[in-house]
């Protein structure tokens, strides 16, 4: 141990920098030759680091909570030591979780997908039992909003949990979770900046159109409105096929439409008028009626032959 560390309280001090485990953050993809980093190590070059890095004990060392920037910069410059804050109260990982979304989601620098992928994780981790993918966890959330009674009390506090710690009302949590549905490269422009987080959620809601990549792409090299964007997403539903050529898609992807579909339908809830989801709740009947039309009927089994009497 060192004078520094010596010299410290129980929950302030100096650690040497190789003493300390980086582990994956919520923060990913931290651009060391950006000018903000640059920025931020002359800062450090200059003054030091002023803000404390935090950390827990890890097998005789100590694993980075929050601050890797500030890390990485002192790094980089050759800095024998830096401020740590230790906290001794952290062990499990929805608690290594819940502390970097406290620290990461409040931060107005944390791109939209990086805090997406940090709740995620974070639910994740505070329920493994139930498997959640990004479908799964959008799904229930539309349960939080519609019938949070069919949710495990558990749940719905994480959902509160989440909500309290980011400042995000509910539609948008719903909207941040969509976006890791997007493509890889759609995910990217929006973690750089190169696509506004508002055209990213009209690309989420409307992953079905055949033409998305390519609409992308060109409004990557001419940037349009929103209004524009969800016209051109949507174009392709006001075009009528020509009769003889309509196939059926299997039943897999009609039952993904359908979901995709609810999606997008509480995506906009807020948005629709009464009569509006009166006409749609019409429209849902006769579909369901049209489906159970459809479902053959079991045919009833034969009588049973009655058994002649033993003699």
């Amino acid at each position: 141990m060192t004078a520094q560390e010596k010299s410290g309280s129980p929950e302030f001090m100096y650690l040497p920098l190789e003493s300390i485990i980086v582990e994956e953050q919520i923060r990913s993809g931290i651009d060391t030759e950006s000018e903000s980093f640059k920025a931020l190590m002359e800062s450090i070059k200059d003054r030091g680091v002023i803000e404390p890095i935090i950390v827990i004990p890890k097998d005789g060392k100590y694993l980075l909570l929050c601050g890797e920037r500030r890390f990485l910069a002192a790094q980089k410059l050759g800095l024998p030591t830096i401020p740590v804050r230790v906290v001794n109260t952290v062990t499990q990982k929805d608690e290594i979780l819940a502390y970097q979304l406290t620290e990461n989601l409040q931060r107005e620098d944390l791109n939209p997908i990086d805090q997406a992928k940090g709740i995620l994780s974070f639910i994740q981790a505070k329920h493994p039992d139930n498997g959640y993918d990004v479908d799964g966890v959008m799904s229930d959330l539309i349960k939080y909003n519609r019938k949070p009674d069919t949710l495990s009390e558990a749940v719905v506090f994480t959902v509160n949990t989440i909500m309290k710690i980011s400042g995000k009302s509910y539609p948008t949590l719903f909207r941040t979770i969509s976006l890791l549905k997007l493509s890889p490269e759609i995910q990217a422009a929006i973690r750089s900046g190169n696509l506004p987080v508002s055209q990213g959620y009209l690309f989420a809601a409307n992953l079905e159109c055949p033409d998305l990549m390519q609409i992308f792409t060109d409004i990557l090299n001419k940037p349009v409105t929103n209004a524009t964007l969800n016209n051109l997403l949507t174009a392709y539903k006001k075009v009528k096929p020509e009769p003889g050529k309509i196939k059926p898609l299997p039943m897999t992807k009609q039952i993904a439409s359908l979901r995709s579909i609810e999606s997008r339908i509480e995506m906009g809830i807020a948005t629709y008028t009464k009569p509006d989801l009166v006409t749609l709740l019409d429209e849902l009947r006769v579909f369901c009626a049209l489906v159970e039309l459809r479902i053959p009927i079991a045919p009833e089994p034969p009588p049973e032959k009655k058994k002649p009497p033993q003699v």
